[in-house]
């Protein structure tokens, strides 16, 4: 079975955030699961300086005809001014890619 599967990671400062956004993301059957990571590390410069914060991350498994809604989605209700939201193809077993594509809101 081919079904068309994008990986989108995001990450949020707190755990109340991470569970927020995966939460809404299921409900809205925009994604069929999302992971959150316990709390890691970052390292990033912002505004010319260079910071260091702990961050949930958060694996988001949805469809590429979803990956648009997901991220106006995210950019919507993500609480960070510039979130991380990158994306990838992915491929899954033939199980596991029906039981996502069964979760979607597909049009």
């Amino acid at each position: 079975m081919t079904f068309d599967i994008r990986i989108v990671l995001t990450s949020v400062d707190n755990h109340k955030a991470a569970q927020s956004l995966a939460k809404g993301l299921v409900k809205a059957e925009l994604v069929a699961c999302v992971q959150i990571s316990a709390a890691g590390e970052s390292w990033y410069r912002w505004q010319d300086d260079v910071r260091h914060e702990a961050e949930y991350f958060l694996v988001i498994k949805t469809s590429a005809a979803m990956r648009e809604a997901v991220l106006d989605w995210l950019q919507e209700h993500h609480p960070y001014e510039l979130p991380e939201i990158v994306w990838f193809p992915a491929e899954a077993s033939d199980g596991y890619g029906a039981w996502l594509r069964d979760q979607l809101r597909l049009a």
